[in-house]
Protein backbone atom coordinates (compact mmCIF):
# COMPACT_ATOMS: atom_id res chain seq x y z
CA UNK A 1 0.00 0.00 0.00
CA UNK A 2 2.99 2.29 0.55
CA UNK A 3 4.38 1.62 -2.47
CA UNK A 4 1.28 2.25 -4.47
CA UNK A 5 0.44 5.51 -2.60
CA UNK A 6 4.48 7.00 -3.64
CA UNK A 7 3.48 5.95 -7.36
CA UNK A 8 0.45 7.80 -7.01
CA UNK A 9 1.94 10.70 -5.98
CA UNK A 10 5.09 10.85 -8.29
CA UNK A 11 2.63 10.10 -10.97
CA UNK A 12 0.16 12.53 -10.29
CA UNK A 13 3.01 15.36 -9.56
CA UNK A 14 3.92 14.31 -12.69
CA UNK A 15 0.89 14.60 -14.73
CA UNK A 16 0.68 18.18 -13.46
CA UNK A 17 3.73 19.08 -14.54
CA UNK A 18 2.80 18.65 -18.29
CA UNK A 19 -0.84 20.35 -17.20
CA UNK A 20 -2.88 16.47 -17.98
CA UNK A 21 -3.67 17.05 -14.25
CA UNK A 22 -4.61 20.10 -12.12
CA UNK A 23 -3.75 20.59 -8.45
CA UNK A 24 -7.29 20.13 -7.12
CA UNK A 25 -7.62 16.66 -9.26
CA UNK A 26 -3.93 15.12 -7.77
CA UNK A 27 -5.98 16.18 -4.45
CA UNK A 28 -8.43 14.54 -5.23
CA UNK A 29 -6.82 11.38 -6.50
CA UNK A 30 -4.41 11.00 -3.35
CA UNK A 31 -7.59 11.17 -1.34
CA UNK A 32 -9.31 8.34 -2.96
CA UNK A 33 -5.97 6.39 -2.80
CA UNK A 34 -6.41 6.81 0.96
CA UNK A 35 -9.80 4.96 0.71
CA UNK A 36 -7.77 1.69 -0.05
CA UNK A 37 -6.33 1.63 3.37
CA UNK A 38 -9.01 0.06 5.09
CA UNK A 39 -9.70 -2.74 2.58
CA UNK A 40 -5.93 -3.49 2.60
CA UNK A 41 -6.23 -3.77 6.36
CA UNK A 42 -8.84 -5.93 6.32
CA UNK A 43 -7.45 -8.34 3.68
CA UNK A 44 -4.19 -8.80 5.82
CA UNK A 45 -6.08 -9.41 8.57
CA UNK A 46 -9.05 -11.88 6.88
CA UNK A 47 -5.52 -13.71 4.80
CA UNK A 48 -3.87 -14.37 8.73
CA UNK A 49 -7.23 -15.75 10.36
CA UNK A 50 -7.63 -17.50 6.73
CA UNK A 51 -4.17 -19.27 7.41
CA UNK A 52 -4.96 -19.87 11.03
CA UNK A 53 -8.05 -21.42 10.10
CA UNK A 54 -6.37 -23.94 7.86
CA UNK A 55 -3.27 -24.90 10.09
CA UNK A 56 -6.09 -25.33 13.04
CA UNK A 57 -8.25 -27.73 10.63
CA UNK A 58 -4.67 -29.33 9.77
CA UNK A 59 -4.07 -30.60 12.77
CA UNK A 60 -7.67 -31.81 13.69
CA UNK A 61 -7.82 -33.42 10.07
CA UNK A 62 -4.45 -35.41 11.07
CA UNK A 63 -5.44 -36.68 14.18
CA UNK A 64 -8.83 -37.50 13.03
CA UNK A 65 -7.28 -39.85 10.00
CA UNK A 66 -4.55 -40.74 12.55
CA UNK A 67 -4.67 -44.70 12.51
CA UNK A 68 -3.38 -46.28 16.01
CA UNK A 69 -1.20 -49.03 15.78
CA UNK A 70 -3.11 -51.43 18.84
CA UNK A 71 -5.26 -53.57 17.29
CA UNK A 72 -8.97 -52.88 18.60
CA UNK A 73 -10.06 -56.64 18.28
CA UNK A 74 -13.54 -55.95 17.51
CA UNK A 75 -14.43 -59.67 17.21
CA UNK A 76 -11.94 -59.93 20.62
CA UNK A 77 -13.92 -61.17 24.43
CA UNK A 78 -16.27 -59.36 25.81
CA UNK A 79 -17.85 -60.11 28.97
CA UNK A 80 -18.23 -58.49 32.50
CA UNK A 81 -15.19 -57.98 34.06
CA UNK A 82 -14.85 -59.41 37.86
CA UNK A 83 -11.48 -57.61 38.34
CA UNK A 84 -8.98 -59.96 38.77
CA UNK A 85 -5.76 -58.40 37.22
CA UNK A 86 -2.34 -59.79 37.21
CA UNK A 87 0.95 -59.05 35.33
CA UNK A 88 2.99 -61.93 34.47
CA UNK A 89 6.85 -61.45 33.49
CA UNK A 90 5.68 -57.92 31.87
CA UNK A 91 8.09 -55.95 30.33
CA UNK A 92 8.28 -52.51 28.33
CA UNK A 93 10.58 -50.24 26.89
CA UNK A 94 9.88 -46.65 24.94
CA UNK A 95 12.06 -46.11 21.72
CA UNK A 96 14.46 -48.85 23.23
CA UNK A 97 14.90 -47.47 26.61
CA UNK A 98 13.84 -49.98 29.41
CA UNK A 99 10.58 -48.51 31.41
CA UNK A 100 9.11 -52.13 33.07
CA UNK A 101 11.55 -55.30 33.77
CA UNK A 102 10.44 -58.75 34.42
CA UNK A 103 7.37 -57.20 36.19
CA UNK A 104 4.64 -59.84 37.92
CA UNK A 105 2.16 -59.30 40.84
CA UNK A 106 -1.64 -60.33 41.18
CA UNK A 107 -4.66 -58.28 42.10
CA UNK A 108 -7.46 -60.39 43.20
CA UNK A 109 -10.92 -58.80 42.43
CA UNK A 110 -12.16 -56.05 44.62
CA UNK A 111 -8.52 -55.29 45.58
CA UNK A 112 -7.06 -51.83 45.96
CA UNK A 113 -3.36 -51.83 45.45
CA UNK A 114 -0.80 -48.96 46.00
CA UNK A 115 1.27 -48.83 43.88
CA UNK A 116 4.76 -46.20 45.01
CA UNK A 117 7.85 -45.75 44.55
CA UNK A 118 10.57 -42.90 42.91
CA UNK A 119 10.16 -40.81 40.37
CA UNK A 120 11.13 -42.41 36.97
CA UNK A 121 9.90 -45.66 38.52
CA UNK A 122 7.21 -47.08 35.91
CA UNK A 123 4.37 -46.52 38.05
CA UNK A 124 2.27 -44.35 35.53
CA UNK A 125 3.56 -46.53 32.46
CA UNK A 126 2.18 -49.98 34.63
CA UNK A 127 -0.95 -48.19 34.86
CA UNK A 128 -1.66 -47.49 30.64
CA UNK A 129 -0.84 -50.81 30.06
CA UNK A 130 -3.91 -52.46 32.04
CA UNK A 131 -6.14 -50.48 29.46
CA UNK A 132 -3.95 -50.57 26.80
CA UNK A 133 -2.79 -47.22 26.19
CA UNK A 134 0.24 -49.38 25.39
CA UNK A 135 0.74 -53.03 24.69
CA UNK A 136 3.71 -55.05 26.56
CA UNK A 137 6.69 -56.06 24.66
CA UNK A 138 7.05 -59.38 27.10
CA UNK A 139 4.60 -61.19 29.53
CA UNK A 140 1.04 -60.90 29.73
CA UNK A 141 -1.45 -58.24 31.05
CA UNK A 142 -4.51 -60.49 32.27
CA UNK A 143 -7.75 -58.89 33.17
CA UNK A 144 -10.02 -62.22 34.37
CA UNK A 145 -7.70 -64.59 33.13
CA UNK A 146 -7.77 -63.31 29.56
CA UNK A 147 -4.84 -61.71 28.11
CA UNK A 148 -5.94 -57.75 27.40
CA UNK A 149 -4.92 -57.46 23.85
CA UNK A 150 -7.95 -60.74 23.75
CA UNK A 151 -10.33 -58.81 24.74
CA UNK A 152 -12.44 -56.26 22.48
CA UNK A 153 -10.90 -52.85 23.55
CA UNK A 154 -14.14 -50.92 23.64
CA UNK A 155 -15.65 -53.53 26.09
CA UNK A 156 -12.53 -53.67 28.23
CA UNK A 157 -12.20 -50.05 28.27
CA UNK A 158 -15.51 -49.32 29.20
CA UNK A 159 -15.39 -50.73 32.34
CA UNK A 160 -12.09 -49.17 33.45
CA UNK A 161 -11.83 -45.62 34.66
CA UNK A 162 -8.67 -43.21 35.42
CA UNK A 163 -8.63 -40.47 37.83
CA UNK A 164 -5.47 -38.44 36.52
CA UNK A 165 -3.74 -35.67 38.55
CA UNK A 166 -4.32 -33.23 35.43
CA UNK A 167 -8.38 -33.54 35.40
CA UNK A 168 -10.07 -32.44 31.78
CA UNK A 169 -12.71 -30.00 32.32
CA UNK A 170 -14.60 -28.25 29.98
CA UNK A 171 -16.36 -24.98 29.45
CA UNK A 172 -19.72 -27.04 29.84
CA UNK A 173 -22.05 -27.10 32.35
CA UNK A 174 -21.68 -29.00 35.40
CA UNK A 175 -23.61 -31.41 34.25
CA UNK A 176 -21.84 -32.39 30.88
CA UNK A 177 -18.71 -32.43 32.66
CA UNK A 178 -19.84 -35.41 35.28
CA UNK A 179 -21.85 -37.22 31.96
CA UNK A 180 -19.08 -36.45 29.69
CA UNK A 181 -17.99 -40.52 29.64
CA UNK A 182 -21.78 -41.79 29.04
CA UNK A 183 -22.72 -38.62 26.61
CA UNK A 184 -26.56 -38.26 26.20
CA UNK A 185 -27.19 -41.49 27.94
CA UNK A 186 -27.64 -40.30 31.37
CA UNK A 187 -30.59 -38.55 33.30
CA UNK A 188 -30.22 -35.89 35.21
CA UNK A 189 -31.15 -38.26 38.77
CA UNK A 190 -28.25 -40.39 38.08
CA UNK A 191 -26.07 -37.18 37.55
CA UNK A 192 -26.98 -35.94 41.03
CA UNK A 193 -26.49 -39.25 42.70
CA UNK A 194 -22.80 -39.31 41.43
CA UNK A 195 -22.21 -36.28 42.76
CA UNK A 196 -23.84 -36.91 45.74
CA UNK A 197 -21.39 -40.09 46.28
CA UNK A 198 -18.33 -38.38 45.23
CA UNK A 199 -19.21 -35.62 47.91
CA UNK A 200 -19.79 -33.22 45.43
CA UNK A 201 -23.26 -32.36 45.19
CA UNK A 202 -22.68 -29.58 48.37
CA UNK A 203 -20.27 -27.52 46.72
CA UNK A 204 -22.44 -27.63 43.70
CA UNK A 205 -25.51 -27.05 45.46
CA UNK A 206 -23.99 -23.51 46.03
CA UNK A 207 -23.37 -22.47 42.52
CA UNK A 208 -24.70 -19.96 41.16
CA UNK A 209 -26.74 -21.92 38.42
CA UNK A 210 -26.41 -25.12 40.18
CA UNK A 211 -25.62 -28.47 37.72
CA UNK A 212 -26.85 -26.18 35.33
CA UNK A 213 -23.56 -23.56 36.06
CA UNK A 214 -21.14 -23.45 32.83
CA UNK A 215 -17.18 -23.57 34.26
CA UNK A 216 -13.97 -22.52 32.83
CA UNK A 217 -12.02 -23.98 30.52
CA UNK A 218 -10.32 -26.76 32.38
CA UNK A 219 -11.96 -25.79 35.74
CA UNK A 220 -10.52 -22.58 36.10
CA UNK A 221 -13.45 -21.40 38.09
CA UNK A 222 -13.29 -23.91 40.30
CA UNK A 223 -10.82 -25.15 43.71
CA UNK A 224 -8.52 -28.05 43.33
CA UNK A 225 -10.84 -30.23 45.54
CA UNK A 226 -14.00 -29.48 43.68
CA UNK A 227 -12.22 -30.47 40.38
CA UNK A 228 -11.08 -33.62 41.99
CA UNK A 229 -14.27 -34.19 43.61
CA UNK A 230 -16.01 -33.99 40.25
CA UNK A 231 -13.59 -36.53 38.43
CA UNK A 232 -14.33 -38.90 41.08
CA UNK A 233 -18.39 -38.52 40.00
CA UNK A 234 -17.44 -39.01 36.43
CA UNK A 235 -15.55 -41.78 37.13
CA UNK A 236 -18.76 -43.31 39.45
CA UNK A 237 -21.42 -42.60 36.84
CA UNK A 238 -19.62 -45.12 34.69
CA UNK A 239 -19.61 -47.90 37.44
CA UNK A 240 -16.19 -49.47 36.20
CA UNK A 241 -15.23 -52.97 37.32
CA UNK A 242 -11.56 -51.10 37.94
CA UNK A 243 -10.48 -48.11 39.09
CA UNK A 244 -7.17 -46.42 38.01
CA UNK A 245 -5.96 -43.56 40.25
CA UNK A 246 -2.98 -42.21 39.30
CA UNK A 247 -1.57 -39.57 42.19
CA UNK A 248 -5.31 -37.88 41.55
CA UNK A 249 -4.91 -36.51 45.20
CA UNK A 250 -1.17 -34.91 45.30
CA UNK A 251 -2.58 -31.48 44.12
CA UNK A 252 -4.99 -31.30 47.53
CA UNK A 253 -4.58 -29.25 50.46
CA UNK A 254 -5.38 -30.90 53.99
CA UNK A 255 -7.99 -28.73 54.82
CA UNK A 256 -10.34 -30.44 51.63
CA UNK A 257 -8.51 -33.94 51.65
CA UNK A 258 -11.08 -35.43 54.15
CA UNK A 259 -13.78 -34.73 52.42
CA UNK A 260 -11.61 -36.08 49.14
CA UNK A 261 -11.25 -39.47 51.09
CA UNK A 262 -14.99 -40.14 52.17
CA UNK A 263 -15.38 -39.51 47.90
CA UNK A 264 -12.45 -42.25 47.46
CA UNK A 265 -13.28 -44.46 50.00
CA UNK A 266 -16.99 -44.50 48.36
CA UNK A 267 -15.69 -45.07 44.88
CA UNK A 268 -13.17 -47.77 45.87
CA UNK A 269 -16.40 -50.15 47.23
CA UNK A 270 -16.45 -53.22 45.48
CA UNK A 271 -13.75 -52.19 42.57
CA UNK A 272 -10.34 -53.47 41.94
CA UNK A 273 -8.50 -50.06 42.60
CA UNK A 274 -4.72 -49.27 41.05
CA UNK A 275 -3.64 -46.49 43.25
CA UNK A 276 -0.44 -44.80 42.99
CA UNK A 277 0.05 -42.30 46.03
CA UNK A 278 2.61 -41.31 48.43
CA UNK A 279 -0.20 -40.54 51.21
CA UNK A 280 -0.49 -42.86 53.95
CA UNK A 281 -4.08 -42.08 54.60
CA UNK A 282 -4.31 -43.87 51.17
CA UNK A 283 -1.61 -46.24 50.98
CA UNK A 284 -3.10 -47.41 54.86
CA UNK A 285 -6.42 -48.30 52.98
CA UNK A 286 -4.80 -50.87 50.83
CA UNK A 287 -4.53 -54.60 50.75
CA UNK A 288 -1.48 -54.76 49.02
CA UNK A 289 1.79 -51.91 48.31
CA UNK A 290 3.50 -52.80 45.34
CA UNK A 291 7.04 -50.79 45.22
CA UNK A 292 8.79 -49.98 42.30
CA UNK A 293 12.31 -48.95 41.65
CA UNK A 294 13.72 -48.24 38.29
CA UNK A 295 11.03 -49.97 36.30
CA UNK A 296 11.21 -53.60 38.84
CA UNK A 297 9.24 -55.07 41.64
CA UNK A 298 11.52 -54.57 44.53
CA UNK A 299 8.22 -55.48 47.31
CA UNK A 300 5.19 -56.50 48.05
CA UNK A 301 3.36 -56.73 51.13
CA UNK A 302 0.70 -54.81 53.21
CA UNK A 303 1.85 -51.53 54.62
CA UNK A 304 3.22 -52.58 57.66
CA UNK A 305 4.68 -55.26 56.22
CA UNK A 306 6.87 -53.06 54.13
CA UNK A 307 7.75 -50.52 57.64
CA UNK A 308 9.38 -53.48 58.72
CA UNK A 309 11.94 -55.21 56.05
CA UNK A 310 11.88 -52.31 53.08
CA UNK A 311 14.51 -50.02 53.12
CA UNK A 312 13.20 -48.07 50.21
CA UNK A 313 9.34 -47.73 51.22
CA UNK A 314 10.49 -46.50 54.54
CA UNK A 315 12.78 -44.13 52.36
CA UNK A 316 9.39 -42.86 50.43
CA UNK A 317 7.62 -42.99 53.54
CA UNK A 318 9.97 -40.77 55.43
CA UNK A 319 10.27 -38.46 52.50
CA UNK A 320 6.72 -37.70 51.74
CA UNK A 321 4.90 -38.14 54.75
CA UNK A 322 5.55 -37.49 58.56
CA UNK A 323 7.96 -40.28 60.00
CA UNK A 324 6.29 -43.29 61.35
CA UNK A 325 7.82 -44.09 64.92
CA UNK A 326 9.45 -46.97 62.99
CA UNK A 327 10.44 -44.80 60.45
CA UNK A 328 11.92 -42.15 62.62
CA UNK A 329 13.89 -44.67 64.58
CA UNK A 330 15.36 -46.28 61.52
CA UNK A 331 16.09 -42.73 60.18
CA UNK A 332 17.79 -42.11 64.04
CA UNK A 333 19.95 -44.90 64.14
CA UNK A 334 21.55 -44.64 60.47
CA UNK A 335 20.20 -48.10 59.42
Amino acid sequence: MGVAIAGAILHGVYLVSVDELTVGGLVTYLGLMQLLRFPTFISIFTFSLVQLGLAGADRILHLIKEETELDENEAGYQAPIRGEIVFENVSFSYDGDPVLTDLSFRAEPGQTVAIVGETGSGKSTLIKLVNRIFDVESGRVMIDGVDVRDWNLTSVRSQISTIEQDIVLFSRPVAENIAFSLGQNVSMDEIERAARDAQAHGFISDLPERYETVIGERGVTLSGGQRQRLAIARALLTDPRILILDDSASAIDSATEDEIQKAIRRVLEGRTTLLITHRISQIRWADKVIVMRQGRLVDQGTHDELLERCDLYRRIFAHYEPAHPLTAAVLETGD
